[in-house]
């Protein structure tokens, strides 16, 4: 499928900023302007693309609560892009977000001082700094996410690690979340490390694991827009810049990478520990996908 969607983008790479030979992120590029032109395609007439993207979805559906024509902007909102009926919803519930307590919560984190009466703010003295991360550290030859640097400063400081995935990383995340809304995404490949790094999120978004045979692509490519139960599939696209997000099935902030073991237990795989390498791989990788477009987390989701 990623081939085909690659070879379906040639006119807009050909079209696109010339790409220094050899570069790293060579491929990459590819790849993300390719994404983008598959999922404008595939939603610019959702009921006249129903025999090739949407063959198991009623017509009527299609015709009553779909959006078309849409724009690269608009997969932000993930599957509220074209879902008009879970857009109302999700426009309801941001009339008081129930994450700003989180937000607040984070806010208070990142000014109370450690046991040695520095903070957060002596590792991060501006807290806008979502846009950085994840990011390829080249002296230490590996992907860095805002979790990692999170605990990284914690125990920097003397201070214990916390869990990953929810709680206070999440709602300290959610601060930073906050303040760099309206930053645009712009994931590097700066050697061939990070380029390597880069594939391997790549490779373990498009395999096939678990008793169902599934990859992320299957629902976040393929399957997005698609109906699972009552829901509308997400897509890739975007996915990445509205992290953290308040699951109204959590109640609470979880982060990208609770995000992954949740779905690798659906595809009845043994989720990995947070913060693993490939789940840090994965995460690369999927924010370089999103580049160009602005951060706007957090957010909501069911």
């Amino acid at each position: 499928m990623f081939s085909k969607i690659v070879k379906t983008s040639i006119f807009i790479v050909a079209s696109a900023t010339i790409l220094v030979a050899g570069s790293f992120n060579a491929q990459a590029e590819k790849d993300r302007l390719a994404l983008q032109h598959y999922m404008l395609a595939k939603f610019k007439n959702p009921v006249a693309n129903r025999a090739e993207y949407f063959p198991y979805m009623p017509l009527h559906i299609l015709k009553t609560q779909y959006a078309k024509n849409l724009k690269l902007s608009d997969f932000l909102l993930g599957s509220y892009a074209y879902d008009l009926d879970a857009r109302k919803q999700y426009t309801e519930l941001n009339e008081f977000p129930p994450y700003v307590f989180n937000v607040s919560h984070g806010e208070k984190l990142y000014n109370t001082k450690f046991k040695n009466g520095k903070s957060f703010k002596d590792c991060f003295p501006n807290p806008a700094i979502k846009g950085n991360y994840p990011y390829f550290d080249t002296k230490k030859g590996e992907v860095i996410t805002i979790g990692l640097a999170i605990n990284e400063c914690r125990v920097k400081n003397g201070e214990k690690p916390w869990k990953y995935g929810k709680g206070k990383l999440a709602d300290l995340d959610g601060y930073f979340a906050f303040k760099s809304r309206g930053q645009v995404l712009n994931v590097t490949i700066p050697n061939a490390a990070a380029e390597k790094a880069y594939n391997a999120g790549k490779k373990y978004y498009y395999s096939q694991r678990g008793s169902l045979k599934m990859s992320c692509a299957t629902c976040h490519v393929q399957g997005a827009g698609n109906k699972l139960r009552a829901e509308s599939l997400s897509p890739l696209l975007g996915q990445y810049n509205h992290f953290p997000v308040y699951r109204l099935k959590w109640q609470a902030l979880g982060t990208m990478q609770r995000r992954f073991k949740g779905c690798n237990k659906n595809q009845g795989e043994q989720p990995q520990k947070l913060q693993s390498k490939d789940y840090r791989d994965l995460e690369y990788f999927l924010a370089y996908m999103s580049n160009g477009l602005k951060l706007d987390g957090p957010d909501i989701r069911k």
